[in-house]
């Protein structure tokens, strides 16, 4: 019978698989992010029909309630909220057994990867500029261009570490499901809410979503290549799937 050795350094099947999955993610996302930014730009201050109608319709059929309901929805998509959440998350999801110090280490990569995600975006959003719907539509508060949406980014990114971590630590099954559903439905609901307000127009909520996801998937790419590298070169701290489940832990 072959006897308990340390773990192989060589990173297994299951983790190559995802290498090329973050990096199609990444780079899909990323050019339909461009294309949608290049689109916008190039409307200069013409609102797009689309956008255009679907604000209208907003305007038409939102009521005390559900703009009330949209005030607190958009909440998920503060800073205040989502970095220190992110943060929560990282020290928690952590496998048991797992030591303080690489709990708070995952926290704070989590919470890094999402700040310089914000970061990014908003530089973007300035740098295109979008003006938003007339004021006299709004029914909270909003500051800034409006393309992409930074609640919106921010919930995105929330959503997607959040989701990618959790999914990792359970495993195919209903709960990664469960999980994975509730991630992208928190992402589509800060959103809404941010279109229900009137202070973005749709489009500026679908660029927060594309721009989120890729941000999210090349920051997997890269962490996951660095974790295998360093696999490779320290035998015995080599990465292994989740229960040899096809995701990669993270410490």
């Amino acid at each position: 019978m072959p006897g308990k050795g340390p773990r192989l350094s060589a990173p297994s099947a299951p983790a190559d698989l995802l290498r090329p999955t973050y990096g199609l993610v990444f780079l899909t996302g990323g050019v339909a992010f461009a294309v949608l930014s290049l689109w916008i730009t190039r409307q200069g201050a013409t609102v797009p029909e689309i956008d255009s109608r679907l604000h209208s319709w907003v305007l038409s059929h939102r009521s005390s309630t559900t703009t009330d309901l949209a005030l607190g929805v958009t909440w998920g998509g503060a800073t205040t909220v989502v970095l220190p959440a992110l943060f929560a998350v990282g020290v928690l999801a952590a496998r048991r057994g797992t030591d303080l110090a690489h709990r708070f280490g995952t926290g704070i990569l989590l919470c890094a990867v999402g700040s310089l995600g914000v970061y990014v975006g908003l530089d973007f959003n300035h740098l295109i500029g979008r003006a938003r719907p007339a004021v006299t539509d709004w029914a909270g508060p909003a500051g800034g261009p409006a393309f992409p949406s930074g609640h919106t980014t921010t919930a995105a990114l929330f959503a997607a570490l959040c989701g990618g971590v959790l999914a990792a630590r359970l495993g195919p099954g209903r709960a990664r499901r469960a999980t994975l559903t509730g991630a992208v439905v928190y992402a589509a609901a800060v959103g809404w809410s941010r279109v229900w307000l009137g202070v973005h127009w749709p489009t500026d909520v679908v660029g927060g979503w594309i721009f989120g996801l890729t941000w999210s998937a090349g920051a997997a790419a890269i962490i996951l290549l660095v974790r295998i590298h360093i696999g490779a070169r320290q035998p015995g701290k080599a990465i292994e799937p989740h229960d040899r489940r096809g995701d990669p832990e993270v410490r």
